[in-house]
């Protein structure tokens, strides 16, 4: 099953604001790609160091984190280059993500992820906050930070509409 539409939903109407789009979006990638190397690279360089406190589980954890990031922008990179490339390719690739169904669909998915994940953060905080007390605190900055975001979010765009 391919998920259309994950994070890259669209309002544009012709293929000309679409690319203009897609060039924002590979700025974005560039980014992703740069902090992904920035932290492999930090990563191997505390390792190669030796002065840094984190076990080598938790430095492989860093770099392969980080790793990860950089292979994920530069195949979106990619991927948006080549649709940038071929105007057929493009204009199927817009109309898919521009889709009204796909954007209730995304509505919802991102209003059920949020519900898991405050559960998640709610009920892992409370369980192993029991074993490392500085969980409670992770876990309350969590819910801060959901929680004053949601607000902003809301009112800006509450505002925009």
């Amino acid at each position: 099953m391919k998920i259309k539409g994950f994070l890259c939903g669209t309002t544009a109407t012709t293929n000309e604001e679409y690319r203009k789009e897609l060039k924002r979006r590979n700025i974005w990638m560039m980014v992703l790609i740069l902090a992904g190397i920035l932290i492999s690279g930090t990563a191997i360089y505390a390792e190669q160091l030796q002065k840094t406190a984190l076990s080598e589980e938790i430095l492989a954890v860093y770099t392969g984190f980080g790793v990860g990031i950089a292979v994920a922008g530069i195949i979106l990179l990619i991927k948006s280059m080549i649709l940038m490339g071929n105007e057929e390719k493009l204009k199927l690739d817009r109309l898919e993500n521009a889709d009204e169904r796909l954007k209730e669909i995304r509505g919802k998915a991102v209003h059920v992820t949020l519900v898991v994940m405050l559960l998640v953060i709610v009920v892992g905080g409370m369980i192993y906050s029991m074993f490392e007390p500085v969980m409670i605190k992770a876990m309350i900055f969590l819910l801060d930070v959901i929680a004053f975001s949601y607000i902003v979010a809301f009112s800006y765009y509450k505002r925009k509409m």
